[in-house]
């Protein structure tokens, strides 16, 4: 199987079950993937048609859509401060932010985040935080529940 071919991405349900479907013959398969839980990783399947192909699994609550927006962030209990951030996804549930330089953030701490969408109303977001977690410079956030549901992010999340 070559290295370079396409990972197919499946979502997995809260009770560890997901659907593999062969992007070949579009045989789908449930399964059970829970001995998965809590890891990253790409499994390799080979179909009954015999197609192999990678699959990706993923674990989250919600979708993630990429993006490159800038945002600013102020997280409490750490030394980096009010700091420029760039924004590398987002979902309602919460954000994927990259900083530049040395930091000393850490999962738990928490802060606020301020952003503006490239939708066309320009839509400012602004989200309490906590740190869920940090890869060198990337840099993983949950939005806090008890905020309102936004509705100018839901909406920019569906395009």
């Amino acid at each position: 199987m070559k290295n370079d071919a396409p990972i197919t991405r499946t979502f997995v349900k809260d009770n560890d079950i997901t659907t593999i479907v062969c992007p070949s013959c579009y045989s789908a398969k449930t399964t059970s993937v829970k001995q998965f839980r809590d890891q990253r990783l790409t499994l390799r399947v080979k179909c009954k048609c015999g197609h192999v192909f990678r699959v990706e699994l993923e674990f989250r609550r919600q979708l993630r859509k990429n993006t490159e927006l800038h945002g600013i962030s102020k997280l409490h209990a750490s030394t980096f401060g009010d700091g420029d951030v760039k924004i590398v996804n987002l979902s309602l549930g919460g954000v994927g932010l990259e900083v530049e330089g040395m930091h000393n953030i850490r999962i738990g701490h928490k802060g606020t985040i301020s952003f503006t969408l490239d939708d066309h109303k320009r839509s400012v977001i602004m989200k309490d935080i906590i740190v869920r977690s940090v890869q060198g410079n990337s840099i993983g956030c949950e939005f806090v529940s008890d905020q309102a549901y936004e509705k100018d992010l839901g909406f920019y999340l569906r395009f």
